[in-house]
């Protein structure tokens, strides 16, 4: 039984971290309870969802139900949720939540919560819970960041099933499907023969398949913070697939065959989330590449943010860069050349009235595909996104510059020399909005005039999240020709200490309360590596570790955003870091664990930290397999291969 499993790391995840805070600008997450990867997760509601709010919140004091959920983060919307309404407003007393298993209790009941990819079960001694659902049914709602374009074959098929035990409590299962009802009602069945206990058993069997291939011996809190970390991570994307490997995608409305993965954050995820899964998940991460193959082939485009279909939210061509780094980093199980002729069209062609739209955030900008390079046509005649015509126009340039140098090492990969040649050659568009005098990226009109950001509106704006100050640190594919726009080593790092002392603890764009609560600055602190400067590389992460993460439950600066929060502190707690993701290469800093093991498809890699002395952080010297690693930089497949990584700090 569950009950009686022994404490492992799986037993240290929290799922109460980053659910309690005001306003939309804390952790944002909900304790979920399902499987990795799950088609939907069961969740405790004490609110009503809606787009910038989840079910719950920790500082709520009433029990309302308990909802079957696919909301994949608080910015971004539902999409055929089931909720199970109690008969009345309950006062709650406390919330026991584990990835594999809730107890929640409320008004003097008691209410067990498990699930699995497709079905839920609640146990309660509640003789009304679940009556108020229909034995079977549907929805088609959706509350969606999107500009709701017609999905007419969206629905979300429930069943339930409920049986009395025999201390009197009953049990509610109920079990979904996006294709036919017939699946829900087989889903239901299969959930209500398990039961509550056998559906928490084979939900902690799933975690702690993913949980046994990490193992870090660190102090109480980093442990808590890492592993709910983890936890986080392995929630998303989500997988759709059911019976007989269907699954329904919304970007062409159909049923398809295949992994069907949904829910992917790619605006935010490309820098850690996924570098993370190709790490501890790599017979996954295939899998999902394979899914925005197959959106390209059945949408006609990569998306960059769908839930479940195109969405219109974020800027870029982020999808180019997770498969990009995938194949350079050897995962298999997608199309690659599939993939690559996708990336060449996201790249290449603007859509048909992509010069007379100005793309504004969240497919407000009818008609056409939501989900593309906007401003593609200014970026292809100017190399850059023309201010004037493009909203997030900076933002979109230095974006796209860096995702045609994921493209370039794609390219180079597959033995396409001419292709590599020309993304090279595009990903220094970036320098083409750099502005001396300033020492920052600036907008410039379509006529070549510089734009002021100042005086800027929210038709207008030329940055995503970001501002000047700090848009000036997004070029990760090339520090050597940013060091070199901003004057040399010397100068760039005292512009990148000004940077830290003076905005990075700030209150951001957006609200958060340092400016690591957003993504676009997540590999900043790592540059100082670049110019040789790896104490200061280590100092900053260590600052950001302590100061920008706790085990509270308001948990750290910023949404979570689908991992993206927490796969920065588990690869930064192991001393590694993608600054550039397609590089296949990662940045090393300042590891908080004593020790870690991870096992990668087979092979095995230790992380040894030697301390000179207790709370040591900076890093003076870092070894693999007995060769030191001068520049601070080690290779994937390095990594992949397995062996030892050795940290002396002092």
């Amino acid at each position: 039984m569950v009950t009686a499993i022994l404490a492992t790391a799986l037993s240290l995840v929290d799922p109460m971290i980053g659910t309690e805070g005001t306003g939309s600008e804390y952790g944002g997450m909900t304790p979920m309870t399902g499987v990795p990867f799950g088609s939907m997760h069961v969740i405790p509601v004490t609110r009503t969802n809606a787009v910038g709010r989840t079910w719950f919140n920790a500082l709520d004091k009433e029990l309302l139900g308990f909802v079957l959920s696919r909301q994949p983060a608080i910015w971004m919307g539902e999409f055929g949720a089931v909720p199970i309404w109690l008969e009345k407003p309950l006062p709650i007393k406390s919330v026991d939540a584990h990835p594999w298993r809730t107890v929640v209790k409320a008004g003097g009941r008691t209410y067990e919560l498990a699930a699995l990819s497709h079905a839920a079960v609640i146990r309660s001694d509640d003789p009304t819970l679940g009556v108020a659902l229909a034995d079977a049914g549907s929805t088609s709602a959706r509350t969606c960041r999107v500009s709701m374009r017609p999905i007419p074959n969206f629905r979300c098929h429930w069943a339930k099933r409920t049986a009395a035990c025999a201390d009197g409590r009953r049990e509610v299962a109920v079990g979904v499907s996006l294709i036919r009802p017939e699946n829900a009602a087989a889903a239901a069945e299969g959930a209500a023969e398990r039961g509550l206990d056998g559906c928490a058993d084979a939900a902690h069997a799933e975690w702690e398949r993913f949980f046994s291939r990490v193992d870090v011996a660190a102090p109480d809190r980093v442990k808590r913070i890492f592993y709910t970390g983890l936890y986080h991570a392995l929630l998303y994307p989500r997988k759709l697939s059911e019976r007989g490997g269907e699954y329904y995608s919304a970007v062409d409305d159909k049923v398809h065959v295949g992994p069907g993965y949904s829910c992917f954050s790619l605006w935010d995820t490309y820098r850690s989330e996924h570098p993370l899964l190709t790490l501890i998940a790599p017979d996954y991460a295939g899998e999902m590449c394979q899914s925005l193959v197959d959106m390209y082939k059945w949408g006609g485009w990569l998306p960059i943010w769908p839930n479940p279909g195109y969405t219109g939210v974020m800027i870029g061509d982020p999808a180019a860069i997770v498969l990009s780094e995938a194949y350079v980093k050897g995962v298999k199980g997608f199309d690659a050349e599939a993939a690559f002729a996708a990336c060449l069209k996201n790249a290449d062609v603007p859509q048909p009235d992509d010069a007379q739209r100005t793309w504004l955030d969240v497919g407000k900008d009818e008609p056409g595909c939501p989900e593309t390079r906007g401003g593609l046509t200014w970026y292809l005649s100017h190399g850059y996104v023309a201010y004037d015509q493009t909203v997030e126009s900076v933002s979109r340039t230095l974006d796209y510059s860096l995702a045609d140098a994921s493209i370039a090492k794609f390219a180079a990969a597959l033995g396409r020399t001419d292709e590599a040649r020309r993304f090279a050659a595009r990903a220094k568009n970036y320098t083409n909005l750099w502005c001396a005098a300033e020492k920052c990226f600036l907008p410039k009109t379509s006529d070549g005039k510089w734009g002021d950001p100042s005086t800027s509106t929210w038709e207008n704006h030329p940055y995503t999240e970001t501002n000047e100050r700090s848009a000036r640190w997004c070029v990760p594919h090339d520090v050597d020709g940013l060091v070199a726009l901003m004057g040399g080593p010397d100068e760039f790092e005292r512009e990148l200490d000004k940077f830290f002392e003076n905005d990075f603890y700030k209150t951001d764009t957006v609200g958060n309360s340092s400016v690591h609560g957003n993504e676009t600055c997540h590999h900043v602190a790592y540059l100082y590596n670049r110019i040789g400067r790896y104490d200061k590389t280590c100092r900053r992460v260590h600052d950001i570790l302590t100061r920008c993460y706790s085990d509270s439950r308001r948990g750290f600066d910023g949404n979570e955003d689908c991992g993206a929060m927490s796969s920065w502190y588990i690869l930064s707690v192991l001393g590694i870091y993608p600054l550039d993701p397609a590089s296949g290469e990662y940045e090393l800093g300042s590891p908080l664990v004593d020790r870690a093991r991870i096992d990668i498809a087979g092979r095995r890699l230790v992380i040894t930290v030697r301390r000179s002395r207790p709370g040591s952080w900076r890093t003076v010297r870092v070894s693999f397999n007995g060769r030191e690693l001068a520049n601070r930089r080690i290779a994937h497949a390095d990594l992949a291969a397995g062996g030892e990584v050795v940290f002396e700090q002092e």
